[in-house]
């Protein structure tokens, strides 16, 4: 999937897989399940939907030699995903299945074209409608339009889902959803998708989404539940490059390099605070990309801190290099990109900024108070922080090209693994191959990027900034 302006740094995704790999190949399967045989002959050749994937065919879960070697030399198998894409035979009956598609979570630039590409594919490749029993749904709202006393739900066909493929957002609505146990969630939702005679169920979301999917798919062993792993913060596992993160870190680096106009022009420094909730992909690939920042803050720089005056020395160091910066110029200006999760570390550890701690979101405005009074430029001018969070501006923006394809190909394959029967997986981009991972897998993890890789060494030596804990 080559994409060179927002590269991630192989080390960088792979640090935490690599460890969870190991378990994977000793004890967890990476089996996907499927609701009954496949018995029913796809109606359509290999001409009209690409070459039909055998039954066996695998993709290796890591593409390390050492670790394929570690079991080779055991006489195993290699650990691996089965492959996504057509099958010569389904479990359901293409004409009369009947089919839900459910945008959960925060939204992400791509969410509409996913949808058209899974509808896309059910009504006009295979031919689904109402005249044969089928029909492809939308929920509304995300979770809220799957519980209550009744669905909320919309009919939706090409024609219709073709007028949303330049919105951004969700034309479905994507609503958090908060309330219920998730087990209570997860029988509500049953019951109405019972009741509706659903046969498959596509989920589109982030972690916190397929956690509950793959909850609802332990009460349902019926219904194909299959997941659309959706976040921009790029965080999820197994999951080379999140549909979004294109999209987001290009509109990141456009307004960082026009923040950074703004504080050079009003000789300020700059404090820009972009997704990330655990993790510093969009952050440190929209700075880097730029070329514009001082200091790029991400939570896995401060992951080595052990306690909370650790955190705050490690912020000071950092912060420190943003003054000598600014003391040194004559026109005093600088730039500081921070994600969001760094907020959430320091909040985890209760670290207290001038004697109080932050309130929750509002990280950036506590390094702003750290620098007020704080820097001067080389005339003796008093340099003033400034702050912005331009989180609307991101994720609710349409998908570039490489988002528009990527989703595309996303749906159609989702829809090929409903189709043939499987459930609790997700489709994912992986080691450059598109396979199917079990929910388990993916539900409840985060990926993270490594300190030690290449990239984010890239990255300090674009900034000049120390390395911290």
């Amino acid at each position: 999937m080559p994409n060179s302006s927002t590269h991630i740094d192989g080390a960088s995704a792979l640090l935490s897989e690599r460890q969870l790999a190991y378990q994977i190949g000793s004890s967890i399967a990476t089996e996907v399940p499927r609701i009954g045989p496949a018995e029913i002959p796809n109606p359509q050749s290999e001409d009209r939907v690409g070459l039909f994937r055998a039954e066996t065919s695998r993709r290796a879960v890591l593409a390390d030699i050492e670790y394929i070697n570690t079991f080779v030399a055991e006489g195993k198998p290699v650990p691996g995903f089965l492959e996504a894409g057509p099958r010569k035979m389904h479990h359901f009956d293409a004409r009369s299945v009947r089919v839900a598609i459910v945008t959960s979570g925060g939204i992400a630039p791509g969410l509409n074209r996913v949808v058209h590409s899974i509808v896309l594919r059910h009504c006009s490749t295979y031919g689904c409608h109402e005249s044969h029993g089928g029909v492809v749904y939308g929920v509304i709202d995300g979770v809220y339009g799957l519980v209550g006393d009744e669905m909320d739900l919309e009919v939706l066909t090409p024609e219709k889902t073709a007028t949303w493929l330049d919105k951004g957002g969700s034309v479905l609505g994507s609503v958090r959803y908060k309330g219920q146990k998730l087990s209570e969630v997860a029988d509500n939702i049953a019951r109405n998708l019972r009741q509706a005679g659903i046969n498959i169920i596509y989920v589109i979301g982030g972690d916190g989404s397929l956690h509950m999917a793959n909850a609802l798919a332990s009460v349902v062993p019926e219904i194909s539940v299959v997941g659309v792993p959706k976040t921009m913060d790029n965080d999820i596992m197994w999951v080379a490059q999140s549909f979004g993160f294109s999209t987001a870190v290009e509109e990141a680096a456009k307004i960082i390099s026009v923040f950074h106009t703004e504080s050079e022009s009003t000789r300020r420094v700059g404090i820009i605070e972009l997704f990330g909730a655990h993790s510093g992909f969009v952050a440190a690939n929209a700075a880097h990309a730029c070329g514009r920042a001082d200091l790029v803050l991400i939570p896995e720089m401060f992951s080595a801190c052990l306690s909370s005056q650790q955190l705050i020395d490690a912020l000071q160091a950092s912060l420190q290099h943003v003054r000598d910066r600014v003391s040194g110029m004559a026109r005093g200006s600088g730039l500081i990109v921070v994600a969001e999760g760094v907020g959430k570390l320091f909040e985890k550890f209760q670290v207290l900024i001038n004697g109080v701690q932050p309130e929750k979101g509002r990280f950036a405005y506590a390094i702003e108070a750290l620098l007020k009074g704080t820097m001067k430029d080389r005339r003796g001018r008093d340099i003033q922080p400034f702050v912005n969070r331009p989180r609307h501006h991101i994720r609710s923006v349409p998908p570039n090209a490489f988002d528009q394809t990527y989703c595309d190909r996303l749906g159609a394959l989702a829809a090929e693994t409903g189709l043939a029967g499987y459930t609790r997986c997700v489709v994912s981009y992986w080691l450059s191959e598109y396979v199917l991972v079990p929910l388990e897998l993916v539900a409840n993890q985060k990926k993270l990027m490594t300190t030690d890789g290449m990239f984010w060494k890239q990255v300090r030596l674009s900034t000049g900034q120390p390395n911290v804990c």
